[in-house]
């Protein structure tokens, strides 16, 4: 016999815990939750790299306008060998007779054509996207040297070019994200391609390193920053690897 006030039989009533199905439901909830809260920070994060690559190639171009004013309008050439000393690359110094393997060899970045101009934040040379950590990845430098190559053809050995011959700046590439794979230097081969740093972008080469959505990013002549995208597509050797030409409505020659 059960009182009229007392309910504690209806209370066990549905007090059970979640059943199995539902259990399996809310993880499965909270498994998509999960995954698309890590896709959003991990797109916030490219997006925080890509606004860093920004601001230091705009630095980049900077430096280089500088260095025009000091030099005559003149830009810097891509690499001078000096008889008995070594070779002076626009972004350091490599004595002769020093160690040659890759990831071996000796960069006296202080030396660079560049470097009295962002010395003191000398991180600006390296795209914080560059993947160093790679297993794919091949040294050239006992120190990190540059990830940014400027325009080839306007840094030319043979003579270094004029600001004024510059034609039409607002399309012409100071500095871009550079790279080159590699299939023919120790440890990499043609079974085991690699990728490394670069210093120089050309339009018949690819050089140009795709490698922030497929975009990479560009400052030219006149200043500003912008994404130039694979208009002739991208290399299949190595898909962490998304280096190409530049697209056609990049200039990157002189008048």
């Amino acid at each position: 016999m059960t009182c009229r006030g007392d309910t504690s039989a209806t209370r066990g009533v549905g007090a059970a815990g979640f059943t199995v199905v539902e259990l399996m439901v809310v993880v499965a909830v909270v498994g998509v939750m999960v995954g698309m809260l890590l896709a959003v920070v991990g797109k916030a994060r490219a997006a925080a790299r890509q606004v860093g690559c920004g601001s230091n190639i705009r630095q980049m171009g900077r430096a280089m306008q500088m260095y025009a004013n000091d030099h005559s309008d003149s830009l810097f050439p891509l690499k001078q060998v000096l008889p008995g000393q070594g070779t002076l690359w626009w972004f350091g110094f490599e004595a002769d007779g020093g160690p040659t393997a890759e990831g071996q060899r000796i960069l006296d970045r202080t030396r660079g054509r560049l470097w009295p101009y962002y010395g003191m934040a000398d991180s600006i040379e390296v795209c914080p996207s560059f993947p160093t950590s790679s297993p794919n990845y091949k040294p050239k430098y006992t120190t990190s040297w540059t990830t940014y190559g400027p325009a080839a053809k306007l840094t030319n050995p043979s003579g270094p070019a004029k600001v004024d011959q510059v034609r039409e700046p607002s399309r012409t590439l100071a500095f871009a994200d550079s790279a080159q794979l590699n299939t023919f230097q120790a440890p990499a081969s043609p079974a085991h391609p690699m990728f490394e740093q670069w210093y120089y972008v050309s339009k018949t080469e690819e050089t140009v390193f795709y490698n922030h959505n497929l975009t990479a990013s560009a400052v030219m002549f006149d200043g500003h920053v912008q994404q130039i995208a694979p208009e002739f597509g991208v290399s299949p050797t190595l898909p962490e690897a998304p280096v190409g030409r530049p697209p056609s409505n990049v200039v990157l020659q002189l008048k």
